[in-house]
């Protein structure tokens, strides 16, 4: 006599085989039916997800705004050197982030090179990882805002007593900031 195990194990496989074979007797005329060599050269569908052309850069430099102003007010918001300034210079410009020199922009503005990216975020900004596209020295005394590069961000500070530097980011993501 057979161990009761193998027995229950029989029965289960036998009751299984009867269930497929009810199951395909009873479907439906309409049903479609299943090719073995189509489903060796199915495609799966595409997703309409956009795939990144490269991973977001690391970002050498991160900064939270101290403020944000417009600008007729942005020498007292800069002059309390609380950190790097947004400006609202209009809907049609990019938004300007400046730091005087002596205050902290001289300590990272003027180290960023094409690509480096930048993390920024606060009042007056997208959060957001940031991109260096253009780098641009301008005269400090006679400059407009017409001179600032065409991006979404440019950051500004002095780095002498006659000239300041312009860099031009692109936005790239979103972030999410913790503390």
């Amino acid at each position: 006599m057979r161990e009761p195990w193998i027995r229950g194990l029989l029965a289960l496989g036998a009751g299984a085989a009867a269930l497929i074979a009810v199951l395909i007797a009873n479907r439906p005329a309409d049903a479609p039916q299943i090719d073995a060599t189509r489903l060796e050269t199915a495609w799966l569908p595409r997703s309409d997800l956009p795939v990144p052309a490269e991973p977001v850069p690391k970002p050498r430099f991160t900064r939270t705004m101290f403020t944000y102003v417009e600008l007729a007010r942005v020498d007292r918001a800069l002059d309390a050197c609380g950190g790097p300034v947004a400006v609202d210079i209009g809907r049609q410009h990019s938004v300007l982030i400046a730091e005087h020199d002596y205050c902290g922009g001289s300590d990272w503005v003027p180290k960023l090179r094409n690509d480096d990216a930048v993390r920024l975020n606060g009042e007056g900004v997208r959060a957001g990882t940031y991109v260096v596209t253009e780098i641009r020295f301008e005269p400090r005394r006679n400059s407009t805002v017409g001179d600032l590069p065409q991006t979404d961000a440019v950051l500004q500070t002095c780095i002498s007593k006659t000239e300041m530097i312009l860099v031009g980011l692109e936005r790239l993501d979103a972030v999410t900031v913790t503390s």
